[in-house]
C-alpha cells in the first residue's frame, strides 16, 4: 500500500537522514541565432580572440570576425574525397600559443580514409589566413575492414591545461567494434591519446610522448600515445575550462549513450568500457576488467533519451549566470538536451528537456569568454546557447526516513510556480531511476512539504530523487539522497513474559500501544506521544496466552510483534 501526505506540520530530526541541497534553480535552455550560410559544419573553436572558426566537413574552415563569413583554410584537396556521413575535415584546435607562434592542428579522414592528424600555420602576412603550403601530416591511422569502415572516426581535438594536445579516436568502425580495437593496448583506436606537439618539429617524429603519459613500459605492449582507453566513438568532447575536469560524450552502440566525467588530477590510464560494456552493461558476453564508470547514461528512446550523444561544454560564460557551472549534452537524433552537474557520489544532478526547437546539433564550441554555441549541422547555423527560463521550482530540502520494510521520503519546495507533478524515482546503483509514484504539485507559490510512503523489502542501499515536472513538460530533478545505512525499527522484547515488563526501543516519535488478544480485542492500550528512548511498561494482564503487541505512529506506521504472558 501506497500513501501520499502533503503539508505536514512537523518533521522528526531524530528520524531523519537529512540531505541539504543547493537551492539553485535550474536553467531552460534556448538558442538565439548567430550564424547562417554555412555547409556541414561540424564544430566551432576560438583562437584566443573574438573570432569564431567554424569547420565544416567539405574541407573548409570558415573565419567569423561577428560581421562576415571568409575562408580560412581550404583542405578539401587532402581529405575524402565527396565526404560525407561521419567522414571529411571533423576538428580543429589552436595551439595555447597560437597568437604567438600561429600553429593550429585539424583532425579529417584522408583520401584512403585514414584518421589524420595534421599540423597548419598562419599566413605570415594575412592573419585571417591559414598558410596552406604549411600543412604537415603529424599521424595517420588507417581504418580497419575491407573495404575500409567509414563510420567512428573520432575527431574531436582540445588541448588541455597541461598544454598537450589530446586527441579522441573512434573505434574503427562498423558495429561492436569487431577488431577489439578499443580494448587493444597496440591500437590507436577507441583511444584518448595525449601528444607533445611543442617542438613544432619538420623531420619525424612530429611530436613527443609527454612524460607522464601511463603506458610506456618498454614490452607492455600498449602504444606510448595512449592515455586511456575504451571508448567507442567520442565524437564531441571538452575540457572544463574553470576546473580542467574532462567531460566525454561518448556514443553508444545498440542500447546506451553516455557521459564520462574524469575530475582533474584524476590517474590516467582509465578504460572506460567499451567494447565489454556499453555505458554501465554488459555489451554481447562482456568481459572481464577495471572499468571507469560513466557519470550519466540515456537509453535509446525518443522520449527521453537518444540515439547519438554530442558532447558539450560546462558553462563558463559570461551572460547566462544560471547555467554557470552546468555541463550541457544533447542528443543528435532525439533532440532532448540535459543540463547535469557530478552529485559526488558517481552520477549526476540532471534536468532533462525534451522537445527542443533546434535538432541536430552536431558540436557546441566556446567563444574566448566562454560564450557557449551550438551547431545545427542540416541547416548550416551556429547558435548562441542561452537561458530562456529557471525552472520556477526550488528544492530546498531531501530527506529519507528507512523502517525495516518500508522508506519515507520528505521533501520540501521553498517555491512553486506552474509545477504539475512531482515524480518520487529509485534506484539501487545511483545511476539507473525508475518512477514509483507521481503526486500532484500542491499550488502553492510559497512551497509545501511532501512526503511519500515507499513499501520495500530491507535493502542495503539505495537511492531517491525528486522530478519537478512543470505544465510546460519541463523536468528538474533534485538532489540524490541515499538510504540511511541502518533501519529506524523499533524493539519489543522480551517476547516471553514472566513479570509482565514489557520492554520498548523507540527511536523515533510514535503514538500509540495496543496489546490484542487472540480474540482480536484489544485489552489494553497506551498513549506513546513524546516518548523516545527505552520504555519500560507494566502490562495489567492477568490472563496468560498468546497476545499482539501493535504499535502505530504517523504516516500509516505500524510495528507488530507476538509475546506469550506465562
Amino acid at each position: 500500500m501506497r500513501n501520499v501526505y502533503t503539508k505536514l506540520s512537523t518533521l522528526i530530526a531524530s528520524a531523519l537522514f537529512l540531505f541539504a541541497l543547493n537551492s539553485f534553480s535550474q536553467p531552460v535552455i534556448g538558442f538565439q541565432s548567430a550564424i547562417t550560410g554555412l555547409s556541414n559544419p561540424v564544430d566551432i573553436v576560438n583562437a584566443g580572440d573574438s573570432k569564431l572558426y567554424i569547420v565544416q566537413q567539405n574541407g573548409l574552415i570558415k573565419l567569423w570576425d561577428g560581421t562576415a563569413l571568409s575562408t580560412f583554410l581550404d583542405v578539401s584537396s587532402v581529405i575524402t574525397p565527396s565526404p560525407g556521413g561521419e567522414q571529411g575535415l571533423l576538428s580543429i584546435a589552436f595551439h595555447p600559443s597560437y597568437t604567438a607562434n600561429g600553429y593550429f592542428f585539424v583532425w579529417y579522414t584522408n583520401s584512403t580514409g585514414a584518421v589524420t592528424l595534421a599540423r597548419y600555420k598562419r599566413n605570415a602576412t594575412d592573419i585571417n589566413k591559414a598558410d596552406l603550403a604549411s600543412g604537415l601530416v603529424l599521424l595517420s591511422i588507417a581504418k580497419p575492414g575491407s573495404p575500409y569502415f567509414t563510420n567512428h572516426n573520432g575527431a574531436k581535438l582540445n588541448f588541455g591545461p597541461d598544454g598537450y594536445l589530446y586527441v579522441g579516436t573512434g573505434d574503427g568502425g562498423s558495429g561492436g567494434d569487431p577488431f577489439n580495437n578499443a580494448q587493444n593496448g597496440a591500437s590507436l583506436l577507441g583511444k584518448m591519446l595525449r601528444l607533445d606537439v611543442n617542438s613544432f618539429a619538420t623531420a619525424a617524429p612530429f611530436y613527443d610522448i609527454p612524460p607522464t603519459n601511463p603506458f610506456q613500459t618498454a614490452g607492455d605492449g600498449i602504444a606510448d600515445e595512449i592515455f586511456d582507453f575504451g571508448l567507442r566513438n567520442a565524437w564531441r568532447w571538452s575540457f572544463d575550462r574553470a576546473t580542467g575536469d574532462m567531460w566525454i560524450g561518448d556514443v553508444g552502440q545498440s542500447a546506451w549513450e553516455e557521459v564520462n566525467y574524469v575530475p582533474a588530477g584524476t590517474t590516467s590510464g582509465l578504460n572506460f568500457g567499451w567494447n565489454c560494456r556499453e555505458g554501465l552493461h554488459a555489451y554481447g558476453a562482456g568481459c572481464a576488467g577495471s572499468f571507469t564508470n560513466p557519470i550519466f547514461e540515456y537509453n535509446h528512446t525518443n522520449a527521453t533519451g537518444g540515439f547519438a550523444i554530442t558532447g558539450g561544454y560546462v558553462y563558463r560564460g559570461p551572460d547566462q549566470p544560471a547555467l554557470t557551472g552546468y555541463y550541457i549534452t544533447a542528443d543528435y537524433i532525439s533532440g532532448n538536451i540535459w543540463v547535469m552537474k557530478p552529485n559526488g557520489s558517481g552520477g549526476a544532478i540532471s534536468n532533462l528537456q525534451t522537445g527542443s526547437a533546434v535538432g541536430s546539433i552536431a558540436s557546441f564550441g566556446e567563444g574566448v569568454d566562454g560564450t557557449l554555441y551550438a551547431i545545427q549541422r542540416p541547416t548550416g547555423t551556429v547558435y548562441k546557447v542561452i537561458v530562456t527560463n529557471v525552472l520556477p521550482v526550488i528544492f530546498s530540502d531531501i530527506a529519507v526516513n528507512h523502517f525495516f520494510d518500508y522508506n519515507d521520503i520528505h521533501w520540501t519546495t521553498a517555491t512553486e510556480v506552474n509545477t504539475r507533478k512531482f515524480n518520487v524515482e529509485y534506484s539501487t546503483d545511483n545511476l539507473h531511476f525508475f518512477v514509483i509514484a507521481e503526486v500532484a504539485a500542491s499550488g502553492n507559490s510559497n512551497g509545501s512539504v511532501y512526503t511519500y510512503h515507499h513499501v520495500i523489502s530491507s535493502v542495503s542501499k539505495g537511492y531517491y530523487r525528486i522530478a519537478a515536472i512543470d505544465n510546460n513538460a519541463a523536468i528538474k530533478y533534485s538532489s540524490i539522497v541515499a538510504v540511511p545505512a541502518n533501519s529506524k525499527q523499533i524493539k519489543i522484547y522480551p517476547t516471553l513474559l514472566a513479570t509482565k515488563d514489557l520492554k520498548l526501543d523507540l527511536p523515533f516519535l510514535v503514538n500509540k500501544l495496543q496489546i490484542i488478544g487472540m480474540d482480536g480485542r484489544v485489552v489494553y492500550e497506551k498513549d506513546l506521544r513524546n516518548i523516545l528512548g527505552t520504555v519500560s511498561i507494566q502490562l495489567p494482564i492477568y490472563t496468560k496466552g498468546l497476545y499482539v503487541v501493535k504499535i502505530t505512529g504517523d504516516n500509516n506506521y505500524s510495528r507488530k510483534e507476538k509475546i506469550i504472558v506465562q
